[in-house]
């Protein structure tokens, strides 16, 4: 009893000091001390009846939304409004006085709190006041920043569209104790989250719903109520767009000009390594910014398919530079490379090989073969070809046969004296006149030409080791030309590396182009106009 009095009395003293009204202050005595207002009892008459709490919810700011912690962070506002009988009073009796303002924890209050948060936030940490009308209406608008749980699927990352939930009941108070009630139409407000909108979302819809379920306990089953707030937000992908996915596209279509780097540069194994390394990074930055998780994204499906092009084009590189410096001293060109590589697939890749320069031929010795130079000069090739003016047919005349591009196997005469002493030939075809852009006619300027060098090969002939002069020189010209035919066989390796070039070039654009686009323009989000709310 003597509680009971001090209680009394500091209220009063609180109430005194803190309202001031004379009328107020009887008011709040007559609520609250002559009644006997209990806070733990429910405002009912009868306790079979139900109190309808009037449920609704306002987003001021969306926080962020964590796809690696699967947490939404929001910060609004909870109405809540129910009647309680108990706290009903007629306001002429206190000077017109109609509503009142008081702490929430002297009146009674559904004890709703979130029950998916991912802290220990279960409610709002700040306890505004609640709103009293005279007919029993207790209103009560408390602010709240809540982290909750957001199960976020990346599949379609960045363009994708994530629902996450709220979920808000009594904790105490089964549905026939506490019902909900929302509002009409049952959904969120944003009106105060316009002012403020998320720089990295855009919020699609924001229905509320009732949930009405039974649960099963020892003592029986009894009935559940809840309110669960669906927020649809969409991401702003283009961030994501400007700095991850435009770099990765280049850098998937950088595996294309691989194939249209010479390969004399060096350089092509350097570069594809380089675009192997690029996206190994993207892919880690990837896997910081999505949770793990059995579902494989977009943008990973993207990444994946451009290493795996980048792993085969290392390896076709690996062999095409093998190609590239073959020789005929190592390897054998088959028919069928030949034939494929030379002939066909140039023509449909509409490439164009320049025509092969006629090469002038250095020595043609009579004898099939040239064997290593030896002091034997009996058995030299050219002696075939060098007469002694006693075997000559005209005399005080040599002959010397020589092979010659413009002279096509004519023999000239000379005499002893140097003049032109007519032509011999030795072979079928006669010498093609092939004006120079001199002016002069080629053969004239040949005959010309071999006269002279006869003249001073018949000068030196008679200086010793002449003979084997000429072996050494037969000999270095077999040589040169046994070099421009490999040489000739190594260009045919280095075309047919050139056309698997072309070929590999258009392969992988045209893949891809048709793999990227199919990957990336995957997700249905890109079709969907996003409504506002």
């Amino acid at each position: 009893m003597f509680l009971s009095i001090v209680s009394a009395h500091l209220l009063y003293c609180l109430v005194t000091a803190v309202w001031g009204s004379e009328a107020q202050d009887r008011l709040i005595t007559e609520l609250f001390l002559a009644r006997n207002y209990d806070t733990l009892s429910r405002p009912v008459e009868q306790a079979n009846q139900t109190v309808i709490v009037k449920f609704g919810l306002t987003l001021n700011i969306l926080v962020f939304v964590s796809d690696m912690d699967q947490v939404m962070k929001t910060n609004g506002y909870l109405t809540m409004q129910w009647d309680d009988t108990r706290l009903i009073w007629n306001p002429e009796l206190y000077d017109g006085l109609s509503v009142l303002r008081l702490p929430v924890d002297k009146v009674w209050q559904p004890d709703v709190a979130l029950t998916n948060t991912v802290d220990r936030q279960f409610w709002p940490n700040y306890r505004s006041n609640v709103v009293i009308y005279n007919t029993g209406m207790v209103l009560w608008v408390p602010p709240f920043i809540f982290k909750s749980g957001c199960d976020t699927n990346p599949l379609y990352f960045p363009f994708d569209i994530q629902l996450c939930n709220m979920v808000f009941r009594s904790v105490t108070y089964h549905a026939k104790e506490v019902d909900f009630e929302l509002a009409d139409p049952p959904k969120m407000e944003l009106k105060d989250y316009s002012e403020q909108p998320s720089g990295s979302w855009d919020v699609a819809s924001v229905p509320l719903a009732r949930l009405y379920r039974m649960i099963y306990r020892r003592r029986g089953a009894s009935p559940d109520v809840s309110v669960q707030l669906d927020l649809l937000v969409a991401r702003k992908s283009q961030f994501y767009v400007i700095t991850f996915l435009l770099p990765c596209a280049c850098i998937a279509f950088l595996t294309v000009f691989i194939f249209y780097l010479p390969t004399a540069s060096g350089e092509k194994l350097c570069l594809a390594i380089s675009i192997l390394f690029s996206i190994v990074i993207f892919l880690l930055i990837l896997i910081d910014i999505l949770p793990p998780s059995d579902i494989m994204p977009l943008m990973t499906k993207f990444l994946v398919f451009t290493f795996v092009c980048n792993v085969i084009s290392v390896i076709i590189e690996t062999v095409l530079v093998n190609w590239y410096y073959r020789s005929p001293k190592t390897h054998r060109m088959s028919k069928w490379v030949r034939r494929a590589f030379l002939e066909i697939l140039p023509k449909y890749l509409r490439m164009r090989r320049p025509a092969k320069s006629v090469k002038k031929p250095l020595f043609v010795p009579v004898s099939s073969s040239i064997s290593q130079p030896t002091n034997d000069t009996t058995s030299l090739p050219y002696k075939s070809a060098m007469r002694s003016p006693k075997d000559s047919r005209t005399a005080g005349s040599v002959h010397f046969a020589a092979a010659d591009a413009d002279t096509d196997g004519t023999a000239f005469a000379m005499d002893s004296n140097g003049r032109d002493g007519g032509t011999t030939t030795v072979g079928r075809r006669r010498p093609t006149m092939v004006k120079s852009p001199s002016g002069v006619w080629a053969e004239e300027r040949d005959r010309v030409v071999l006269r002279d060098v006869l003249a001073l090969g018949e000068y030196l002939r008679a200086y010793t080791g002449f003979d084997q002069a000429m072996a050494n020189v037969a000999y270095i010209a077999q040589n040169m030309e046994e070099q421009d035919e490999e040489g000739d066989v190594s260009d045919d390796w280095k075309y047919i590396a050139m056309v698997v070039d072309r070929l590999l070039l258009w392969v992988f654009f045209i893949g891809n182009a048709i793999g990227s686009l199919s990957i990336l323009l995957n997700s249905p989000h890109l079709y969907t106009p996003l409504e506002k709310p």
